[in-house]
């Protein structure tokens, strides 16, 4: 199963072509002819070395686990796809990854694609929808009327979780620099913090989102209220023992999270988008080829990019 990836871990010249061993699908396993992979922050960060002990790798290793594409064998156990079907997917985190010619997948794990979306589109949205879903819904149980802090508004998951926010009724306030005001706010931000304008946030927050970590985390938790609940994708909750002694005076409920994929939670990204209530935000393309996937990694890398970068493998030309 040939696709980009790496062989040693190391900087973005470590990505080439990787040929992993076929194997048989499952009963419960559909074979999908990729079109499009998401390109995040994780592809970089494992490829870097920095995941090695949260996520033991031996590398090879095809990377990207953000995809859509059409099936072409389904196992005799599944029964809602068959052999054309058009589909988007977050697959397990496994060696086999989307920046490829093909991928098994389970059946739970896939929807159809929407109509209105092409495959670049689709590709953007399930690991930061489901990121977004598992977040706000499952550990922050965020609710309608509620006031939402989330830091990082315009990345791939801060431009899909206001939009989740919004759809649940959440009032949102959002950093972002003052370049991207006007950007968040068209995602449907109330309220924008330009953290380069020594701006503040306004009023009290009952939930907490934080995509940036760091400083920016502890800075924060002043502005929540009483009981508040934080959930952090990038380590900020109880980072250290002054951030934890304050969570603590707070009775703040502080999660650090780390996506899994479910059934439930693909179902629920896939209504969003059936009920139009978010969008897909791509910064750009690039060819998915190994210089097409270094470039998109720069790209990531610098932190500047607003929405999705997307990989598209064009007419099902071979990985080069």
């Amino acid at each position: 199963m040939k696709g980009i990836g790496i062989n040693h871990y190391g900087d973005h010249r470590e990505l080439t072509i990787v040929d992993l061993p076929d194997r048989e699908i499952n009963a419960n396993e559909v074979r999908i002819s990729l079109r499009a992979s998401g390109v995040n922050p994780i592809d970089w960060k494992l490829r870097e070395g920095y995941l090695k002990e949260a996520l033991p790798f031996d590398p090879p290793l095809t990377l990207g686990w953000d995809g859509a594409g059409v099936i072409k064998e389904a196992g005799k156990s599944v029964d809602a796809f068959q052999v054309g079907d058009a589909v988007f997917f977050r697959p397990e985190l496994t060696e086999y990854g989307t920046y490829a010619e093909e991928i098994i997948v389970e059946e739970a794990l896939v929807q159809p694609k929407p109509e209105n979306l092409s495959f670049a589109e689709a590709a953007s949205l399930p690991l930061v929808g489901l990121t977004v879903i598992e977040a706000l819904m499952e550990i922050a149980e965020l609710k309608s009327g509620q006031r939402l802090l989330f830091l990082g508004g315009s990345g791939g998951v801060g431009t899909i979780g206001i939009q989740i926010a919004k759809a649940l009724g959440a009032h949102v306030t959002t950093t972002s620099s003052e370049k991207n005001r006007a950007f968040v706010k068209a995602r449907g931000a109330d309220t924008v913090i330009a953290y380069d304008q020594q701006e503040e946030p306004d009023g009290e927050f009952d939930v907490l989102f934080d995509t940036v970590g760091g400083s920016a985390y502890a800075e924060a938790l002043p502005y929540l209220k009483t009981g508040a609940s934080t959930v952090s994708i990038a380590g900020g909750a109880s980072q250290n023992d002054a951030v934890s002694k304050n969570e603590e005076k707070k009775r703040i409920h502080a999660n650090n999270m780390f996506m899994q994929p479910t059934k439930k939670n693909i179902a629920q990204l896939r209504t969003f988008i059936d009920q139009n209530q978010i969008h897909p935000v791509i910064s750009h393309t690039r060819p998915m080829t190994v210089d097409g996937a270094k470039q998109a990694h720069l790209d990531s890398e610098s932190n500047r990019t607003r929405g999705k970068i997307v990989l598209v493998r064009e007419n099902e030309e071979e990985i080069t």
